[in-house]
C-alpha cells in the first residue's frame, strides 16, 4: 500500500526549485565592471608600491580599499554597478528628467517600421480596412501621451479592432490580450493543478517559439472598486442622460443601490497577456507579406489566432484583444486607480469604453529613489530577485497575486533565448564555475553551499536544454499602489511578507522606479532583460 501511495504522489514537480540569482562573473564571481575596478586598483597600487618608501604603504592601502569596493556586492548588484545607477539618477535629476507635467505640445513626427513618416495625431484613428486585393490599409496612428520615452509609443486599430502598438525606439510591435482563467486553480485536485501547470508551461513555451516573439508579459492587476465610487458614477450617467434609473426600472435601481451600499471595496482582477515581436527577426516573413506596417499587422493577426488556440488547454482563454482605447484605459488606471470605474464602463455594444490614447498618461509624475508619485498616488515596484530555493508548490505566485485588498500588479516577463545561445551560455557558466573552484582551492578558500548549488543549477539547465526545452529569461515585477505614503508603506509590507510566505525575495528597484513602473504596471511589454 505504501508503495502504491508513493507512486501516486510521484510528480514532475517533486523536489523542484528555482536557480539562484545569477552572480557568476568572469572570474571568482566578479562581473566585468568589478574586474575592471579591481584591476584598476591593482595597477594604481603597484604604481605607488614601485616608488618605494612611504608611497608603498599608500599603494597597499589603495589596493585594499579599491579591491574591497570592486569585489563587494549589495542587494544583488556590485558597488560599481550601484555607482553607475546613482550617477544616472543624479544626472536625470540635474536635467529635470525626474518630474513630468503633461503639456499641450503636439506630438512630433516619428519614423515607423516601413520608413514612412506619419503625421502627428492625438486621437485613435479609424479601424484599419482592407483594399480590393485584401491588403491591410493601416490608416493613421494614435500616440499615447505618456511620460518619458514611453510617450513615443504609437497605436493603430487593426481590421479586427485590436490595438497594434509600435515602439519606434526599440522597433518592436506589441499586441495585448485580455485573458481569464475558466476554473479556480486552488479548488482543483493536485493532479488537475499539475495538468494545468504543465499545459500552461507548454503554452508559454509554444508562444515563445513563435516567429519574431522576443518577450511575453503575463500580468494580474488587483483593483479595489469602491461601491460609493460606482454609485457616484451611476448618478453622473443619470444626470448626463436626463433621466433617472428608477424611471426605467425601479426594482433594479433599488437593488443596485443596496448592493453598492454593502460593497465597501470589491477586489477585481484584470489579467492580460502581451506579445512583443521584433520585425528584425522575421524580415523574410514580413517581406513575403508585402513589407512595411501592413505586412507586420498580417503577421500579428496570425500570431493572435495561434494564441487563441493555444491557451485553452491550460484553463485560460482570450476573452478579447485590447483595442487602442482599452489599452489607454489600462494605462490610465495604472497611473490613477480612481479612474478604473470610468475606463471600464461598458458601451451599448458590450465592449469596454476605455479612453483616448491622448489620455493614457498622468497629469504629473514625480520620481523618487524608492517610489514614484502620479496624480497623487504613490507607487513602488519590486523585482523578485530570488524565486523559491526549496520545494516550490504549484501556484506559489498566488501569495503575491492575492497579497491583500489593495491595488497591486504582478507581472511575469519571459524572454526566449535561442537554443544555441542558451547552450553556449550554460557551457560558459560551467567553465567559469570550475575555473573559480580551482582558483579558490589554490587560494585556500573553502567552498560554500551556495557555490556548490550554483553548479547544480547549471547542470540542471544543461539537462533541460538537452531535452529540447525552451531557454527563457524570467523576470517578475510587483507594483504596489497607495493613496498616501503611509498607505503605500503598509501595502508594501504586506506584499513583502507574502513574498516570504511564497519563498521569494523582493527588492525595490532603487533609482529606476519610473522605468520599472512602466514595465510592471502597463500592458506594453517594455522590459529590457
Amino acid at each position: 500500500m505504501a508503495t502504491m501511495i508513493q507512486e501516486s504522489m510521484d510528480s514532475e514537480y517533486d523536489d523542484v526549485r528555482f536557480p539562484q540569482e545569477r552572480t557568476q562573473g568572469l572570474i571568482l564571481g566578479l562581473t566585468l565592471e568589478q574586474v575592471i575596478v579591481v584591476l584598476a586598483g591593482v595597477l594604481i597600487g603597484m604604481a605607488f608600491i614601485l616608488r618605494g618608501g612611504p608611497a608603498m604603504f599608500v599603494g597597499i592601502g589603495l589596493m585594499a580599499v579599491i579591491g574591497a569596493f570592486g569585489a563587494t556586492r549589495f542587494r544583488g548588484r556590485s558597488l560599481p554597478g550601484w555607482v553607475w545607477v546613482a550617477a544616472q539618477y543624479l544626472r536625470r535629476g540635474a536635467t529635470d528628467q525626474l518630474e513630468y507635467r503633461q503639456g499641450m505640445a503636439p506630438a512630433h513626427v516619428l519614423e515607423l517600421v516601413d520608413g514612412e513618416p506619419q503625421a502627428p495625431v492625438s486621437e485613435a484613428g479609424p479601424q484599419a480596412q482592407r483594399d480590393a486585393k485584401g491588403r491591410i490599409k493601416p490608416g493613421e496612428p494614435a500616440r499615447f501621451r505618456l511620460p518619458g520615452v514611453a510617450g513615443e509609443l504609437m497605436v493603430y486599430a487593426m481590421p479586427n479592432g485590436a490595438g497594434f502598438v509600435w515602439d519606434p525606439r526599440a522597433r518592436e510591435a506589441v499586441v495585448c490580450a485580455k485573458v481569464m482563467t475558466t476554473r479556480g486553480f486552488d479548488l482543483e485536485s493536485f493532479d488537475a493543478q499539475e495538468e494545468r501547470s504543465l499545459s500552461w508551461g507548454s503554452s508559454l513555451a509554444a508562444l515563445s517559439r513563435l516567429p519574431g516573439v522576443v518577450r511575453i508579459q503575463a500580468s494580474d492587476q488587483t483593483t479595489l472598486i469602491s461601491g460609493a465610487a460606482v454609485e457616484d458614477f451611476y448618478e453622473s450617467k443619470q444626470e448626463g442622460a436626463g433621466r433617472s434609473g428608477a424611471s426605467v426600472d425601479p426594482f433594479l435601481d433599488q437593488a443596485f443601490r443596496e448592493l453598492m451600499k454593502e460593497a465597501q471595496s470589491m477586489p477585481v482582477h484584470e489579467q492580460w497577456l502581451t506579445l512583443v515581436v521584433s520585425p528584425s527577426k522575421i524580415t523574410s516573413q514580413v517581406k513575403a507579406l508585402g513589407g512595411g506596417t501592413p505586412a507586420l499587422m498580417e503577421h500579428m493577426l496570425k500570431l493572435m489566432t495561434t494564441v487563441e488556440s493555444t491557451l485553452p488547454r491550460s484553463g485560460t482563454q482570450v476573452t478579447a484583444w485590447h483595442s487602442p482605447r482599452t489599452l489607454a484605459g489600462l494605462s490610465r488606471s495604472a497611473f490613477d486607480p480612481d479612474a478604473s470605474v470610468m475606463v471600464s464602463t461598458m458601451k451599448a455594444d458590450g465592449k469596454t469604453a476605455g479612453t483616448a490614447p491622448s489620455s493614457a498618461g498622468p497629469m504629473a509624475v514625480e520620481v523618487h529613489a524608492g517610489h514614484m508619485v502620479t496624480d497623487g498616488n504613490y507607487h513602488r515596484t519590486y523585482k523578485v530577485s530570488e524565486l523559491p530555493q526549496n520545494l516550490a508548490r504549484l501556484g506559489f505566485l498566488d501569495e503575491l497575486v492575492f497579497a491583500g485588498d489593495f491595488r497591486h500588479t504582478v507581472s511575469v516577463f519571459l524572454a526566449p533565448v535561442e537554443r544555441g545561445a542558451a547552450v553556449r551560455s550554460v557551457q560558459r557558466r560551467k567553465t567559469d564555475w570550475h575555473t573559480n573552484s580551482r582558483l579558490m582551492s589554490k587560494l585556500g578558500r573553502i567552498g560554500s553551499l551556495e557555490h556548490d548549488q550554483s553548479l547544480e543549477d547549471v547542470e540542471r539547465e544543461e539537462a533541460e536544454l538537452r531535452r529540447r526545452h525552451t531557454g527563457v529569461e524570467v523576470v517578475v515585477l510587483v507594483t504596489v499602489t497607495g493613496a498616501s505614503r503611509s498607505e503605500l508603506e503598509s501595502a508594501a509590507a504586506e506584499v513583502v511578507a507574502s513574498g516570504i510566505t511564497a519563498g521569494c525575495e523582493l527588492r525595490p528597484v532603487w533609482m529606476e522606479q519610473d522605468a520599472a513602473f512602466v514595465a510592471g504596471a502597463l500592458p506594453f511589454g517594455r522590459m529590457k532583460l
